[in-house]
């Protein structure tokens, strides 16, 4: 009696029938895809369209170009990660980049310092926590 009358809520009569509540889902289903798809009705394979066609269209945005060949994301991704290792490294530097380049880079940026010893990122943490001090001085 409960779904029943549930159904009846949901579809907006006032007589239960077999088969109300899939016809309801079925109809609601396809409105929210035709728009989804900027359609006023549904036809099937609309939405397999739709996504092909919006996936596409972010791929060609991604790639720069409206004709992709197989390679096209992988080289694009490859092209801005050297960009951004110029900016990051300096033109130079990326040029003649060595693996760990990048971390000594990253730890020079936080450290301020030229070299790195062992040590200077808890140094660096606590002087920026504590501020500096000196051995043997006391706060009190």
């Amino acid at each position: 009696k409960i779904g029943k009358d549930m159904t009846c809520e949901l579809t907006g009569k006032d007589e239960y029938e077999v088969g109300d509540l899939s016809k309801e889902i079925d109809s609601r289903v396809k409105s929210s895809v035709a728009k989804f798809c900027g359609k006023d009705e549904y036809e099937v394979g609309d939405l397999t369209r739709e996504v092909d066609r919006r996936a596409r269209a972010k791929v060609f945005e991604f790639i720069g170009k409206e004709d992709y060949e197989f390679g096209d994301i992988t080289r694009e991704i490859e092209n801005r990660r050297i960009e951004w290792v110029k900016g990051f490294l300096g033109e130079e530097a990326a040029k003649n980049y060595q693996f760990g380049d990048l971390t000594k880079k990253a730890l020079s940026n936080f450290t301020g310092k030229d070299t790195y010893e062992f040590g200077d990122v808890s140094k660096k943490i606590f002087g920026d926590l504590f501020g500096k001090r000196k051995r043997g001085t006391s706060t009190k």
